[in-house]
């Protein structure tokens, strides 16, 4: 309802290059949107991965003898 309205109000009132203008600068944050989107799921694998690593490690136990007095 309220894109609708909006699109309208954008349509009738607005002058041709406020809207031309409206209409550049969404398209180019919907742009940048899907790129700091790509950019978050490629870090979120790379954080997966960093954690499946850390997890598939060896554990280290050295026995230091303290405990049998």
């Amino acid at each position: 309802m309220i894109r609708k309205f909006k699109k309208w109000l954008l349509e009738h009132f607005l002058p041709m290059w406020a809207k031309e203008t409206v209409l550049a600068d969404n398209r180019r944050l919907l742009e940048e949107v899907k790129d700091l989107r790509q950019q978050l799921e490629r870090k979120d694998a790379y954080i997966a991965g960093l954690e499946v690593g850390i997890r598939a490690q060896r554990r280290i136990i050295i026995n230091t003898g303290e405990g049998k007095k």
